[in-house]
């Protein structure tokens, strides 16, 4: 069986060593690398580990098949690796392999340690004291580790202008003048977008009376000192509503849009005196009694519109009995009669 894993935590030796201890085993090598306190003439305070942890497993997993095609009788497998900061003298790896006997274990421990550094991809940074620090590569290892490349940018010399005749410079202003430039640009961009509101949204003259008008609110474009411009929102006034009885409005529009004449083809379908003198929704009001009167004589009124009511239509097709057929009904009729004339009890 394998155990294999990458922690942060702290790793123990006991733990990992009952893992891979069976009693058909007869020998457990163990290998524990630690953390030392110095490096090249450097006093090192602790490392740092960091993995692709994804590739590392499977990494490791490859080497397990490789160990147990190696030695056959390689019975169990555990690699515990530490991730992140490692202090000095804690374990950062523990290799432990159980077999029959101590030869198998032993090489397979050293092979094993081996191509983990060469092809499980685990870096290692040195933090020395006085807070430097170093990215540090195995000498097997294929896989480097993440570089941060620093680059020097040279110092250039100053680059002088050549001298231009005066009247070939086409701008001759101070900064004073540049700035009263830009705000002047600025006033003109500002009263062109004024402008083009007024095309947009108040395209209605103020002399032009909105008497008729189908907007409920009219914009107006009101100037003030403090500002560039601004909309001035006013109520428009529609005399043409229910409740005000003016027909001023269908007087002027009526024939265009055929009010009128919808209205009095309704009334002469429906049998009504035409009442022009009253106002369009006394009329309406008319029109919609007379329909009640119709709904309340018939049902058939209620259901007129409702296209998925079909009423059925009585068949005029005669039907055409056989003579048996009307032997049994006067023979049925003749035992009803009989019934009929039959004394009570009361009379015999």
């Amino acid at each position: 069986m394998e155990f294999l894993k990458l922690t942060r935590n702290k790793l123990s030796v006991e733990e990992i060593s009952d893992l891979v201890s069976t009693p058909s085993c007869g020998a457990l090598s163990i290998f524990v690398g630690t953390t030392r306190n110095n490096f090249d003439g450097k006093t090192v305070i602790n490392l740092e580990y960091e993995a692709y942890e994804t590739m590392a497993m499977k990494s490791l997993q490859s080497i397990c098949n490789d160990l147990r095609s190696r030695w056959k009788t390689i019975e169990n497998i555990a690699i515990y690796h530490r991730l992140g900061t490692v202090p000095i003298m804690e374990a950062s790896i523990v290799i432990a392999i159980s077999s029959p006997h101590r030869q198998e274990a032993m090489l397979a421990v050293q092979w094993c340690i081996d191509n983990v550094k060469k092809s499980v991809p685990i870096w290692k940074k040195e933090i020395y004291e006085g807070q430097t620090e170093s990215w540090k590569e195995n000498k097997e290892s294929s896989i480097h580790p993440p570089r941060i490349k620093f680059f020097k940018l040279k110092d250039t010399s100053e680059i002088k202008v050549p001298f231009l005749p005066p009247h070939l410079i086409q701008v001759k202003a101070d900064n004073e003048e540049i700035e009263r430039r830009i705000h002047k640009f600025i006033e003109l961009k500002r009263e062109e977008i004024n402008q083009s509101n007024i095309r947009d949204f108040c395209s209605r003259d103020n002399n032009e009376t909105n008497e008729f008008s189908c907007a409920r609110v009219d914009a107006k474009l009101i100037k003030r000192k403090d500002s560039k411009g601004h909309l001035k929102v006013s109520r428009v006034l529609n005399t043409y509503h229910r409740d005000q009885g003016n027909l001023e409005f269908l007087k002027k529009y009526g024939n265009k849009n055929g009010i009128e004449e919808r209205i009095v083809n309704v009334e002469t379908q429906l049998n009504l005196e035409h009442t022009t003198h009253k106002d369009t929704f006394a009329r309406l009001q008319g029109i919609e009694n007379r329909l009640l009167y119709l709904e309340s004589l018939s049902p058939e009124y209620i259901n007129f519109w409702n296209k998925n009511i079909h009423f059925q239509k009585l068949s005029n097709k005669k039907r055409i009995f056989t003579v048996e057929e009307i032997d049994s009904f006067i023979n049925n009729l003749e035992n009803k009669r009989a019934k009929l004339n039959l004394p009570s009890d009361e009379e015999s």
